[in-house]
């Protein structure tokens, strides 16, 4: 597993130093990594203003470094190139959570679509129809649940096609 995220490091945030790995298994990038990714983005973007991909990075540097706003501008260009794109789409309802609009990003959530993840979607529209019930819950506290709740979601749905796709292997046997 280490020897994977390693190889993900490499390859996939290669722009960036002082890439490690955390106790988890998961990257765990410094501001300083994601100060230095905002701009390679920004780069990168002068050359391909239409790749969404680049976008949902800077989106995400900037979700991670807490800029809240920024994040949103970025993952509002996701969805203006890649209409439904779960992943920005979910993190521009956390975006909005994080700035102090709590209902509009619950709003977005509580509609969320992930075409063909059931149980992504499932999780994460329970969680913020709980949500709304609970007003007082601090708005990082929000995020971290409905975080939460996209996790449980993706357990959920790999276990399911893996229970799924094991009733199929027998049934061809």
């Amino acid at each position: 597993m280490r020897a994977a995220a390693r190889i993900l490091c490499v390859l996939t945030l290669g722009l960036l130093s002082g890439c490690s790995i955390g106790v988890s298994g998961g990257l765990i990038l410094t501001d300083a990594d994601q100060r230095q990714a905002i701009g390679r983005y920004q780069e990168a973007l002068k050359k391909e203003p239409g790749d969404w991909m680049l976008h949902r990075r800077l989106g995400l540097a900037h979700f991670d470094l807490k800029e809240y706003a920024l994040a949103e501008a970025s993952l509002q260009e996701v969805q203006r190139l890649s209409p439904g794109e779960p992943v920005s789409l979910f993190y521009l309802g956390l975006s909005r959570i994080g700035k102090g609009e709590r209902e509009a990003g619950l709003d977005l959530l509580s509609t969320y679509r992930w075409p063909g993840k059931f149980y992504h979607q499932k999780f994460v529209q329970e969680e913020a129809a709980r949500l709304r019930k609970h007003p007082e819950e601090p708005a990082q506290e929000v995020i971290r649940d409905l975080l939460d709740a996209l996790e449980a979601g993706k357990r959920e749905q790999r276990d399911t096609d893996r229970d799924r796709l094991g009733g199929m292997r027998a049934w061809q046997d």
